[in-house]
């Protein structure tokens, strides 16, 4: 037999469930191209695969097979390879490069083929997504019947096989290290309980489902890239729910939809969905859709693409967490999961064949229509200025342009919120584009809301989370050409002869200098009253916690520290700045008892069970991404038995806290008696108001109990319960509060109203000291998102950050998240001030009055 005979035979394999799972019993394949089990050792559904066994599979699918074209898009924090596969006719295949290039063009002017995106297994611990992307894989590369040939004829199919490559491997090693030969479906056994913190989450415990928006991860940001290259018109995201339910798939809650999603967006999920439903009751698959998930938050899978040109759909499978496990639907088994989300797979790819012109259509009147909205709408664009810091510009800039946003530099001085902005300094951001539905949801802050419940986060504002002025304009003025890269942000090299260097504080990056600083042991002192001196650039006015670096302190044995100044300029784009004379033209000094020197910290990470992983995993992606430090992470289980004097600082993040923590919570009192700083922040600071320390707290107004007597019985529906409830959640809100910028931790802020993020409905405590409310929350608290007007009550007028000495120890407690999910660059000050100026804290005790 030739080879090209060879290679079209084809074969009649019987499969079992097991074997391919979801597929026909009988399906036509050709024998030559190889299934899972022949390079995994194991069918899928039968074990969980490791990332690597799954990429060295789809590279011997994409050698053996001309419909596979396999690309490595780039790489995980921990180093796995992101791959991405295309499926098409061999005849397509050969031109595919062309077809994506020109993919903008046709997207805007209604071209096809239709390019469905599948994709799996986003959170790793949900796993029955990625062993579906192999047999789906192999069913494209290997299938003979006439139902995949004509979906590569007629469609480009792109996988995403693994999302999350390093959640997969952390639960795939638990699973496989925990299942015996006859697995234990006991939904208590260790298989079914992971430790923390779980495979969900992405290598540094973020959920990458989230970051679609923000894309502070490099395998968000690598996806991206390919989106915008592919725009494509239907994107799968396959996920699992807990094992007591069945299957769901969109359209979720109707009312609960982003308004900014067009209605023909959910008329056409609606009709896919048919499609669903008729593939999982032909399998006798029970299932549901319009209830449980909504399309709000655009950060996520299925919903970005809803007002970005494509229809995202979200797929929630009942989990067996294992190979098995009991559940109120009887024995869920692994290989079933897996078939569930292969049949919907399967329709969906059915339902673009079939409405391919449908979807064509469709994403050619989104984008005209979201041109005509851009046309109608009373602003031509927005201005963005760099706020005086333009490193943290440069970052949301960069995420604009990878989402494909178009960004051009104005030519002229213009003004922002009141403060001029020269060029160079401010961006302009024309509506007239295509991803004009995603600029309102990210820069047009809404504060009053007809939904009232949110599966995830109510607001977004990305320009306040960056802490930075923009406003919507009528008119824009000259700009140049659209950027290609975000700004370089370049400073002067600093004088090598001074007799000190000074490092403005309100720069993003001079915390990273600090802790360079003192890790190499340089003696660095820190202005806690302004002064204005002479400098080799002018005089100039410092503000406090503006950092000196004085040549005559410097320990003999240091390498020279005008060279390694210079070295830590470029490296973090600072601005070091030298000064001429230690005598201030107006101020304090330089050797001035207010500018002491700041001791080095050495901080701990509280971790382990009861804390929450996203916070605990978003502080240390801080340290080790943006700060460039260690930190300890210490667990819960050990801390008791750690010897705590090597910390300055421990940190806790919020969490569920029992009375079963009553000996963390005796540790955590000790250590502040002994000296140290204790730093919680969300839920936890209300935790850490429960500590056996001295507390002068500002007690309730006690209710009068005969009021209380009078009040008539109040009674409510059970059945409004739930919705009740949710509505007095704090699910994800952006607040104002007004900081001290004398203080400490309000160093480096240029103006008293910050905008932090809060979740959790926790109020803090007053202390009685009134030096200790570092910043309360604004009159209207609610800058961006739902807050009930319970809420905006509670919490107005409140302490959002709270600093009160203990003996020589310090509580901090930060009523919000400062690091909100890796992209709340606005807070990290905050947390930079926390950290490094805490040991400036003085006791605030008024005398007593006579």
């Amino acid at each position: 037999m030739t080879k090209r005979l060879l290679l079209a035979a084809v074969l009649l394999f019987p499969l079992t469930a097991l074997a391919a799972p979801g597929l026909s019993e009988s399906i036509e394949v050709d024998a030559s191209i190889p299934a899972p089990a022949e390079v995994l050792g194991f069918e899928p559904g039968e074990r969980h695969p490791r990332h690597d066994q799954i990429v060295r599979y789809l590279h011997r699918l994409a050698e053996a097979s001309d419909r596979v074209l396999i690309e490595e898009i780039g790489s995980t924090h921990g180093h796995r390879p992101q791959v991405m596969l295309t499926f098409a006719s061999p005849e397509r295949l050969a031109n595919i490069d062309e077809l994506r290039a020109d993919r903008t063009r046709a997207a805007r002017e209604g071209d096809g083929p239709p390019v469905i995106w599948l994709g799996y297994s986003v959170h790793g611990n949900e796993s029955s997504g990625v062993s579906a992307a192999l047999v789906m894989a192999w069913y494209l590369a290997a299938g003979q019947d006439e139902r995949v040939r004509r979906w590569l004829d007629e469609l480009v199919i792109v996988m995403e096989p693994a999302i999350n490559p390093d959640g997969i491997d952390r639960f795939a090693h638990w699973i496989n290290m925990h299942r015996g030969n006859h697995p234990s479906a006991d939904p208590n056994d260790r298989e079914h309980a992971e430790g923390w913190p779980n495979g969900r989450t992405n290598y540094y415990w973020f959920d990458l489902n989230r970051d679609w928006l923000p894309l502070i991860h490099p395998e968000s940001q690598n996806r991206i890239r390919q989106y915008r290259q592919w725009r494509p018109h239907v994107i799968t995201d396959h996920h699992e729910m807990g094992r007591n339910s069945t299957f769901f798939f969109q359209p979720g809650i109707p009312e609960r939809a982003n308004p900014l999603i067009p209605a023909a967006n959910q008329e056409l999920t609606g009709t896919i969905a048919e499609f669903h439903g008729r593939e999982l009751d032909a399998a006798g698959e029970p299932f549901y859709a319009r209830e449980s998930f909504d399309d709000f938050y655009i950060g996520k899978g299925s919903t970005y693409p809803d007002v970005t040109g494509g229809i995202g759909i979200l797929f929630e499978q009942s989990s067996s967490r294992g190979v098995v496990q009991e559940s109120d639907y009887g024995l869920k088994q692994f290989d079933a999961t897996v078939a569930n989300q292969v049949r919907t797979s399967l329709s969906t790819l059915d339902a673009a064949v079939t409405h391919a012109d449908d979807l064509i259509d469709y994403q050619r009147d989104f984008f005209a229509d979201v041109r005509d909205q851009a046309g109608s709408w009373e602003q031509s664009g927005w201005l963005l200025g760099d706020g005086g810091d333009p490193a943290r510009a440069r970052a949301l800039i960069d995420m604009l342009l990878i989402h494909g946003v178009e960004v051009r530099p104005v030519d002229e001085a213009v003004t922002i919120d009141e403060q001029r902005h020269g060029a160079g300094s401010a961006w302009v951001i024309p509506a007239d584009q295509d991803h004009f539905l995603l600029l309102k949801s990210i820069f047009e802050p809404v504060t009053e809301m007809e939904v009232e419940t949110f599966y995830d986060v109510s607001a977004w504002p990305m320009h306040l989370a960056h802490d930075l002025p923009l406003t919507p304009v009528r008119r824009l003025p000259a700009a140049g050409d659209a950027l290609n890269e975000p700004p370089v942000h370049s400073v002067a090299a600093p004088a090598s002869e001074a007799v000190a260097w000074m490092i403005p504080w309100n720069q993003y990056r001079a915390d990273s200098v600090l802790a360079e600083l003192l890790a190499d042991d340089y003696r660095v002192q820190v202005v806690s009253e302004p002064l204005t001196t002479a400098t080799d650039r002018g005089e100039r006015d410092f503000e406090r916690g503006t950092l000196i670096i004085h040549a005559g302190i410097q320990p003999d044995e240091s390498d020279p520290v005008a060279d390694r100044l210079a070295e830590l300029s470029a490296a973090h784009g600072v601005e070091v700045v030298a000064v001429e004379s230690g005598l201030a033209r107006s101020g304090i000094d330089l050797g001035s008892p207010s500018a002491p020197v700041l001791e080095p910290v050495r901080p701990a990470l509280l971790t382990g069970h009861g804390v929450s992983p996203y916070a605990a995993g978003a502080t240390w992606h801080w340290f080790d991404t943006r700060l460039g430090q260690p930190v300890t992470q210490l667990d819960t289980s050990d801390i008791g038995r750690t010897d705590l004097s090597d910390y300055t600082h421990l940190i806790v993040p919020p969490g569920w806290y029992g009375s079963s923590d009553d000996g963390l919570k005796k540790t955590l009192a000790g250590f502040v008696r002994d000296g140290g700083t204790v730093l919680a922040f969300g839920g936890a600071a209300t935790m850490v108001e429960s500590l056996d320390l001295k507390w002068s707290m500002v007690e309730d107004d006690e209710k009068d109990e005969e009021e209380a007597d009078e009040e008539e019985l109040e009674r409510r529906p059970y059945g409004d319960f739930r919705q009740d409830s949710a509505r007095e959640l704090i699910g994800g809100s952006a607040l104002r509060v007004d900081i001290d910028r004398t203080h400490p931790l309000g160093w480096g802020y240029a103006d008293d109203e910050l905008v932090l993020f809060r979740q959790g409905r926790h109020v803090l405590k007053a202390v009685d000291n009134p030096y200790a409310q570092v910043a309360v929350y604004a009159d209207e608290p609610l800058a961006a998102g739902y807050l009930s007007e319970d809420n905006r009550e509670r919490l107005a007028g409140t302490a959002a950050v709270s600093v009160i000495r203990h003996g020589s120890g310090t509580v901090i407690r930060i009523a919000d998240e400062p690091l909100f999910r890796g992209y709340w660059r606005g807070g990290e000050k905050l947390f930079a001030n926390a950290l490094f100026f805490s040991q400036l804290v003085s006791p605030t005790k008024l005398p007593d009055e006579d």
